[in-house]
């Protein structure tokens, strides 16, 4: 019997809000490391790297499932497992109301339940930020066709001169020039030097991937800080190029001069964006790489694949047989039906002691249902066992060597009278 629809959407929204626990759990075991260990690091590159692996790890780990031997983990890992795994058992949603239907006089079924408002508020605002994301890219390309007429192709870039419009910022291989500014040749070509470092470092296929998350995650803070930090990075990524080009005093007198400007189109990356103080701070503080922090990660990434992509593989095995036996035959309220003498329970109990799984490597399916019918005859006498639905041989022999040794049963009776009585029974073989 399937389930109720209702039930599924409320089992499918469990799995996702357990989910997105489980991203932020990850991300902010990530952000965490990264502000106490790596943020103060000149390691630019693999700080960038770091933050958008950070983000991938986190929003893969919790979908992937993989099994390992709990006997060979330490017991300490496997506790940790066993904690985690409590947690994600709990529904966050419990289903009240949907297995029984309950029909009283003058009731009204509420305008919305509060996990349908859950559902709303996130198609809400996912359609708003992937609107407004829509816009912002097709205002920006109906700037560029305005502009075409002031684009020049130079160096592997385009550059667009807005007169004033638009400050100074790189877009993919777009560079935004504001050429209102009165800036000397010098502190042009400072500002020409860093933002050619965003375009040929493809620092836009960072933001734009933050930008699509931000839509389907919009609800997680970790996203947005993430967002400002990737950013932070690009900027001292291209500061340290430019100060490498230009000096760094002339480059840090120019991020002085430069006040803060807004931007028009917040996925561009563009000279004076960042915080000046900080990108000043960093520019002039020697630091030598310590690759003994670039290395803790490792161990991080792998606990949290433990706890969020590992099951334990647990190697049970059991034989369950059915109290419910199919008897063809019709009896009447006064008549017998076949059964064993000792009542079915302690059959049930000889089938157990007798049948078990199958200790070799079995030929067949691992488990399943063997369905075995027999013949009580008058004399409560099991004749004429027979296989009607086997799952491999080693098990299919278990069952029916078992049952042609089982004892005698007491026979039906029908109209006063004992009568031969086909039944059929189904073992069930289970391997979790």
């Amino acid at each position: 019997m399937s389930k109720h629809p209702a039930l599924v959407l409320l089992d499918s929204l469990n799995n996702a809000l357990l989910y997105a626990l489980e991203t932020a759990t990850c991300l902010a075991v990530f952000y965490l490391l990264y502000h106490f260990v790596l943020r103060k690091e000149s390691s630019f590159q693999y700080n960038r790297f770091y933050l958008l692996a950070a983000i991938l790890i986190s929003l893969s780990f919790p979908l992937l499932k993989v099994g390992y031997n709990p006997e060979n983990t330490p017991s300490v890992l496997n506790s940790l497992h066993n904690v985690s795994n409590e947690v994600s058992k709990e529904p966050i949603i419990e289903p009240k109301g949907f297995y029984s239907v309950t029909v009283t006089a003058n009731s009204e079924k509420p305008f919305l339940r509060w996990w349908e408002t859950v559902i709303l508020a996130y198609m809400i605002g996912m359609i708003a930020l992937a609107l407004r994301l829509f816009i912002q890219m097709r205002s920006f390309r109906e700037f560029l066709w305005y502009k075409r007429h002031n684009t020049r192709f130079k160096d592997g870039y385009f550059m667009v001169k807005t007169e004033g419009s638009m400050p100074t910022f790189a877009f993919f291989k777009y560079l935004m020039w504001d050429d209102s500014q009165n800036l000397s040749e010098a502190e042009q070509k400072q500002i020409l030097d860093h933002e050619k470092v965003h375009i040929k470092q493809r620092h836009s296929y960072d933001i734009m991937l933050m930008e699509v998350l931000k839509v389907f995650f919009w609800f997680n803070p970790f996203i947005y800080l993430y967002r400002n930090l990737i950013e932070e990075i690009h900027e001292y990524e291209a500061d340290r190029t430019a100060v490498k080009a230009n000096g760094q005093v002339a480059y840090t007198r120019l991020l002085v001069k430069l006040v803060f400007q807004k931007m028009g189109i917040p996925q561009g990356s563009f000279f004076a964006k960042s915080k000046t103080l900080k990108r000043v701070n960093m520019i002039t503080t020697q630091r030598k790489i310590n690759w003994f922090k670039l290395l803790i990660p490792i161990p991080v990434v792998a606990l949290l694949f433990f706890i969020f992509s590992c099951e334990a593989d647990l190697k049970t095995e059991s034989v369950t047989i059915s109290e419910s036996a199919y008897v063809y035959a019709s009896f009447g309220e006064k008549d017998l039906k076949p059964t064993p003498k000792n009542g079915f329970n302690d059959w049930k109990d000889y089938l157990l002691e007798n049948i078990k799984y199958p200790q070799t490597k079995p030929q067949g399916r691992l488990e399943g249902e063997v369905s075995v019918s027999f013949i009580v005859n008058e004399l409560g006498e099991i004749k004429d066992v027979k296989l009607e639905e086997g799952i491999g041989r080693d098990f299919d022999n278990q069952v029916l060597n078992a049952i042609k040794k089982s004892p005698k049963w007491s026979p039906g009776v029908k109209g006063g009278f004992a009568i031969p009585t086909k039944i059929e029974i189904p073992v069930t073989f289970k391997a979790s």
